[in-house]
């Protein structure tokens, strides 16, 4: 079966930003850790608590994130190859994308980029719901006879 172009367009957009967002998410697993550890010396000592607490949720934002990059990644080499697995994966991957994009609104920290980030990826998982594409994606070969054929009914 030949790929849909709509799932050569999800599997470059899932490449791209499954790349940026890993290393978004490990820069702010960076940033947490080092907030988390604050010393008196890097932070004055009135904000070490809060500077702490702000490190943990940035820290496990960015772990979740990381996660969700890495099964946008994995789903996208999927996707591009039309492996059956990779609807699976390329969902639960907008999925916890989704998820990180509501905590960091909840949070109030989110960015324009990041609320592109989540029409995008909302975007994709309704895609990937079409009928077509979970047709390209099921693993069963597309019988392509031509309408000349005579064709045998039950």
């Amino acid at each position: 079966m030949q790929r849909p172009t709509g799932i050569t367009v999800v599997a470059i957009l899932y490449f791209v930003s499954g790349g940026l967002n890993l290393a978004s998410s490990c820069f702010s697993m960076m940033v947490g850790s080092w907030l988390t550890s604050a010393r008196p010396g890097y932070v004055p000592p009135q904000l070490a608590l809060v500077a702490a607490y702000r490190g943990e949720q940035a820290f496990w934002l960015g772990l979740i994130g990381a996660a969700a990059s890495l099964f946008k990644l994995v789903a996208a080499a999927g996707l591009f190859t039309l492996q059956p697995w990779a609807w699976r994966l390329a969902l639960i991957g907008g999925a916890l994308k989704v998820v990180t994009h509501v905590l960091a609104v909840t949070r109030g920290a989110i960015s324009p980029a990041g609320v592109v980030g989540a029409l995008g990826n909302g975007a994709a998982l309704v895609y990937l719901f079409t009928p077509h594409v979970r047709r390209a994606l099921s693993g069963v070969p597309d019988l392509d006879v031509p309408d000349d054929v005579p064709r045998m009914t039950p």
